[in-house]
């Protein structure tokens, strides 16, 4: 009987026993369990790192050259010599004006400066001829004086001759004086008639001068190299401008070498139009595409930092892939303020290689590369704490760092302290659960869990 109790109360305590086992084993691993989270990382390198300074906002491919090109005549389009897309040289006709007027008072000038040409070489040709004429009329003029003064003296003297042979000489001797007097004042007066009628050549030619411009101004030319961008108006249709109308007005005021019908037929071209005198018109624009530059804002915060010459990467939205080197070439020296109250300042970076590939009116984000350094250890800016620490994998365990950094960007920085060339260094920073010391697990990706 005892036995039997013995045996029944070692089966009670066996199976106690095997209760408080069974409750003590996860109570155990309960209080000795360490959690363990899922980290990606990667392998601290040496590599290039830039210090860059972005764009405020995206800039615009732009020419180095964009003039919209006006006719200084009025006048009604007759032809038009390009289409848009062409290349120019300079000087080359883009469009055509009516010139029927300004062709008329070319040929009116060019008849009165034939004419007032033709009347000084004339007058000049009578100069030299009479010139010639009173030193023969002189040498009569003291022949006759000596005859004329023989016959006095021998008819005085010697009662030789006839006192109505000394008065015939004396009349010969006369006329012939009277003759060279007048010669003589006549000559005296042509250097200034001469020096007159230069004048009025100079005049006519002047006014010739100013109807070939008026006919040359029906003619719009291009004003530099480049491709036509845009043409504005059609065949038939009537453009002006003031510059034209007022030279057109000032012959009217010319002296009377024919400038001043001149002046009244322009005046009558832009009065039948009907076209105010300051109507103005650009009919094509023409861009000098030799230099694109990209035009870009930047932050007044980094205005010490942009100088001309450093060194830009360019991004166009047409080739994603392919960025353009560019070279700061200007920075404006004011900073303005904008709709949105923030405050940006221009830069123009010089597209250096590529733009046969551009246009103008591209968007563009530029990058400048403010200093640069090659074999240095780097790390991920978003794999930083505020740019001041970061986490290290030792022995599987997340070790907090303080980090100290140099040049860098929004995309990588230079490590000067805190880590090593081959370390591991935690990237996913962001995991709420990280903390110094706790045990991580490196996966590739984060993405779904």
């Amino acid at each position: 009987m005892a036995e039997s109790k013995f045996k029944k109360l070692i089966r009670v305590v066996l199976g106690w026993l095997v209760f408080g086992a069974i409750v003590a084993v996860p109570a155990a691993y309960w209080y000795t369990y360490e959690p363990v989270i899922d980290v990606t990382a990667m392998t601290l390198t040496r590599g290039h790192i830039e210090q860059t300074i972005a764009t405020f906002s995206s800039g615009t491919v732009e020419a180095k050259y964009s003039s919209l090109v006006a006719p200084e005549s009025m006048g009604k389009v007759v032809a038009i010599h390009v289409k848009e897309g062409d290349r120019v040289n300079a000087g080359d006709i883009l469009i055509s004006l009516d010139a029927t007027q300004q062709e008329y008072q070319v040929a009116q000038a060019q008849a009165r400066y034939q004419q007032a040409e033709t009347a000084l070489n004339t007058l000049k040709r009578q100069y030299a001829n009479d010139q010639a004429r009173i030193a023969t009329l002189k040498r009569t003029r003291d022949i006759a004086e000596r005859e004329f003064e023989r016959d006095k003296t021998l008819y005085e003297s010697n009662d030789v001759g006839s006192e109505s042979m000394v008065n015939l000489s004396e009349v010969n001797f006369n006329q012939v004086d009277d003759s060279y007097i007048a010669l003589n004042n006549l000559i005296s007066l042509y250097p200034m008639r001469i020096e007159e009628a230069e004048v009025g050549l100079k005049a006519v030619a002047i006014a010739l001068e100013q109807a070939k411009t008026l006919l040359e101004w029906t003619h719009v030319r291009a004003p530099f190299d480049g491709l036509v961008a845009e043409i504005f108006v059609e065949v038939g249709e009537s453009v002006g401008t003031t510059f034209g109308g007022d030279l057109a007005g000032g012959l009217a005021g010319a002296p009377s070498v024919g400038a001043g019908g001149m002046g009244a037929v322009g005046a009558g071209v832009g009065g039948a139009m009907g076209m105010p005198a300051s109507s103005g018109l650009a009919v094509a624009r023409i861009v000098d595409d030799s230099d694109l530059y990209v035009k870009a804002p930047f932050d007044e915060a980094v205005f010490g930092e942009v100088k001309v010459g450093q060194k830009v990467r360019i991004e166009i939205d047409a080739y994603p892939d392919d960025p353009f080197p560019g070279q700061v070439d200007f920075v404006a020296s004011t900073v303005s303020r904008n709709m949105d109250f923030s405050r940006t300042f221009l830069a123009h970076i010089l597209i250096k290689e590529g733009k046969e590939k551009l246009t103008p009116g591209m968007s563009a984000d530029a990058t400048i590369i403010v200093d640069e350094k090659d074999d240095i250890l780097f790390v991920p800016t978003e794999a930083l704490i505020r740019e001041e620490e970061g986490y290290v994998i030792i022995e599987d365990r997340a070790v907090r760092r303080t980090v100290e950094v140099g040049i860098g960007n929004w995309r990588a920085r230079e490590v000067l302290s805190g880590l090593r060339e081959g370390e591991r260094l935690i990237t996913s920073i962001g995991l709420r659960e990280l903390r110094d010391g706790i045990l991580v697990n490196v996966v590739d990706s984060l993405e779904g869990r």
